[in-house]
């Protein structure tokens, strides 16, 4: 290489966790794009079980090898940015606090205050074990450490590699590839405004997108909210037409979210916005570095609140602000609904039925209850909301009191069966009594309700009848005939 050739972009060697933090005069961090510090006891009891057991064989032994660190090294900030590895490098870090009272030099990782209880966690766990190595272990593990000086290559490397069989989820790729397409436009000649205003919306997203992940789930069995937002609502909701109604996986959310994105033209912060019950007057949306939105055309000031973003479940979704963006609006839809302070009487009603009548159903049930509530909610707002769930629970309900087993395959068989897909009902209606009357003309369920037998109270098809009955204030009945006109009679007594 001559000395007129460009330097190098990109930096590959194999470093001890000892000369990791001393072979830079800047200290190793955490940017703001990347996930809190998650591993449970176990994997932090399994890793002090791991390096002591490697200690104690013979001399002779390779170095303990701890696969690939991406660092993503920022002149101007004068810090080395952990991309992907940061879950290992904190625990060793943890580790290194136990044994030695201080933290490896040059170490500047932060994190939110969710993170620190479970720092404080592991270190209590680590404290009380009695399996660990001893300090010269720092010197014996290695890694293969890449470092990059642009941002845009981290994400790339991050992308590409964990695209490659690594056990990372879906939207922990989807959040590097968005990240990386917000700062698409900036290339190495780009001013220094530019480049500043790039990492402040990727700074932005990235905390929009943090915010969804520390989200506690709304379904209580899942783990964590992001995962659950994009694979049991948001790609159901678009996927889910007419008879395709499938099971989704890893590959499928890849598909829809990165691969069927649309590329941005001109300024990454502005994208279409098309048509829909919450946009009449706009072309596009400019999200600005301190949250606010303003709508093309006439210039409209959105409030940062992500529920008011103008977009539709279904539309075309672009690559990088626009991922984030729709994906923070439906999130905040789905907490609204479900958990987020309220003042609307019909959300109030319609987390009683959730509560009351849903629970007690089976969880697949509920599952696609709240789908289809969030595609209802999107289309129109509050505006009959409570009516719209207690004729979707008469439907679901007559599942339950037909199946002492409730499988994955009845949930999806309730839109591929039914007259018309119910998703697809919501997503074309323009009032809100269409979907009304969808359901009262295709789910009555007359026969069902006015033949079962089933002793309330007694099994899983007995729990939800009680709590039928006494969701109705129908407590003498042993009956659940007739159940259809007591949703009438229930909306007349409260709204009269």
């Amino acid at each position: 290489m001559t000395s007129a050739d460009p330097p190098i972009p990109v930096r590959v060697e194999v470093l001890s966790f000892a000369s990791l933090f001393n072979e830079s005069a800047d200290p190793l961090a955490v940017d703001t794009y990347q996930r809190g510090f998650v591993w449970n006891e176990d994997k932090v009891r399994q890793l002090a079980d791991d390096l002591s057991a490697y200690q104690q064989k013979a001399d002779l032994k390779p170095p303990y090898y701890m696969g690939t660190v991406l660092i993503h090294h920022h002149a101007d900030k004068k810090k080395r940015f952990l991309i992907d590895g940061q879950q290992r490098i904190t625990a060793l870090c943890l580790l290194h606090w136990q044994l030695n009272n201080s933290l490896p030099t040059k170490c500047a990782l932060s994190y939110s205050p969710k993170s620190a209880r479970r720092i404080r966690t592991a270190v209590e766990v680590l404290r009380k074990h009695r399996c660990t190595p001893d300090a010269g272990i720092f010197d014996q593990i290695v890694f293969t450490v890449i470092s990059v000086d642009r941002v845009d290559l981290a994400f790339t490397f991050f992308d590409t590699q964990n695209n490659r069989g690594l056990p990372l989820h879906a939207t922990d790729l989807l959040k590097a590839y968005h990240l990386r397409a917000v700062g698409a436009d900036a290339d190495a000649d780009a001013d220094a405004a530019s480049v500043e205003r790039k990492e402040a919306l990727q700074t932005l997203c990235a905390q929009r997108w943090e915010g969804i992940q520390r989200g506690a789930p709304v379904m209580s069995h899942d783990q964590e909210f992001a995962q659950s937002l994009f694979v049991k609502f948001l790609w159901r909701a678009r996927y889910w037409t007419g008879q395709r109604v499938t099971l989704g996986g890893h590959n499928a959310l890849m598909e829809e979210f990165q691969k069927h994105t649309w590329e941005n033209k001109g300024d990454p912060a502005t994208m279409p916005l098309y048509r829909s019950r919450h946009n009449q007057l706009g072309t596009a949306l400019t999200l600005g570095r301190d949250g606010h939105g303003e709508i093309h055309t006439n210039r409209i000031s959105l409030s940062p609140r992500a529920e008011d973003l103008p977009f539709a479940i279904r539309q075309p979704i672009h690559k990088g602000i626009g991922f984030f963006l729709y994906a923070d609006k439906y999130a905040a839809l789905l907490r609204r609904l479900v958990v987020d302070p309220t003042d609307s009487v019909e959300v109030l009603h319609f987390r009683e039925v959730y509560e009351k009548l849903l629970m007690a159903n089976s969880l697949f049930l509920r599952e696609i209850f709240l789908l289809a509530a969030v595609m209802f909610a999107d289309q129109f707002e509050d505006e009959k909301l409570w009516e719209f769930s207690l004729w979707l629970d008469h439907a679901l309900g007559a599942i339950r009191l037909e199946k002492e087993q409730v499988r994955y395959e009845a949930a999806q068989n309730f839109f591929k069966q039914d007259t018309l897909n119910l998703l697809d009902v919501i997503a074309s209606g323009y009032r809100p009594e269409q979907v009304v009357a969808h359901l009262k003309a295709n789910h009555t369920h007359a026969k069902t309700y006015s033949d079962e037998t089933i002793e309330a109270g007694k099994g899983v098809q007995g729990v939800y009848k009680q709590a039928v009955l006494t969701y109705y204030g129908r407590g003498d009945a042993t009956s659940l005939n007739g159940k259809h006109a007591w949703i009438d009679t229930k909306l007349e007594g409260v709204l009269a």
